[in-house]
Formats: structure tokens, sequence, C-alpha cells
């Protein structure tokens, strides 16, 4: 027994995901808002979606400039807790980051209708990524390419569904 005590408290620990990935100092847009607009906000009702309430906000090019293709940055240095070329389906990919802040708050930004390209391709699960890092490219999505971006507190590992029955806000 005192064997396997040595044994044991002589093993490295887990690292956290705050060791593993770093902190996060704070939330950055993950789109270029020189070039983005907002298409659609948080908790607004959607008559597209039987009135449901929209959890994130979609970012978009306007004036007939290509939002297709476009780079989506880490919004924060963070842990991949769930990454998936076809984590909407037809809908295209979902990524998931786990952020840790200085006063260990955590919080999860999500990233939807995104796709990889010959040249960017999604973060592995559990790996670590910086704030700024080029994620993804902007994929097909109905009713026109955009990025669904969201800040949340709960659902790690679940992409979606981007709209809600009761208001998010």
């Amino acid at each position: 027994f005192v064997l396997f005590v040595l044994v044991l408290s002589s093993m490295p620990s887990p690292l956290t995901a705050q060791e593993q990935c770093g902190i996060a100092e704070r939330i950055s847009h993950p789109v270029d808002l020189n070039l983005f607009e907002l298409g659609q906000d948080y908790g607004i009702a959607s008559p597209r979606h039987q009135g449901r309430f929209h959890t994130g906000e979609d970012y978009f090019i306007p004036g007939g400039r290509s939002t297709l293709g476009q780079p989506v940055t880490a919004a924060a240095s963070g842990r991949v807790t769930f990454s998936s070329p076809r984590g909407w389906g037809r809908d295209g990919g979902v990524i998931i980051i786990e952020h840790t802040f200085p006063d260990g708050t955590v919080i999860y930004t999500q990233y939807g209708h995104i796709m990889e390209s010959e040249t960017v391709t999604f973060p592995s699960r559990l790996s670590c990524v910086e704030a700024g890092d080029v994620i993804a490219i902007i994929g097909e999505s109905r009713p026109a390419p955009h990025l669904h971006f969201e800040v949340r507190v709960a659902n790690p590992d679940v992409p979606g569904p981007g709209y809600s029955r009761q208001n998010p806000a």
C-alpha cells in the first residue's frame, strides 16, 4: 500500500484545460468587422424558423462580395471541445472552443456554417488554439453563406441548433 501511494504521488497530475491551452484575456470577433456586418443579432425571433429565437450572431459580407471561403478565427485562446465538418449536416461544420479566464470563469464559443479547404483544416478535438488562429472558412449555408457565432456558458460539446423556443436574451 505504501509503495502504491509513493508511485501515485510521484506521477504528474493531469493538466487542466487552462494549463494546457492558456488563459483567455478577452473574446474578439471571429471575422474582420471592416468587411463583415451583423446579419442577424442574438435573441431575435425568426419568422423563417417558426418564431424561434436566434442563439448567436450571424455575420456576412454585404454588397455582393463573397462571404463564402472567408477565414474564421478563434475568438480567444482555448481548448477545442467539438470539431466536425458535418456538425450541422447540410448546413456545414461546427467548432466549439472552451475558454478559461484569469478568474477561473469558463465560457464556450461556437462557430457554425463553416468548412475546411485545401489549406485550412478544423482543429482536432481537445487541441489548443490561440486567439486569432484561422480555424475554418465560411461554407455554404441556407439562405446564403454566413458565420453563426455563439458565446455560451454551457453545452461544451453540443452543436446548435442555432435557434431556441425560449428567448435566450
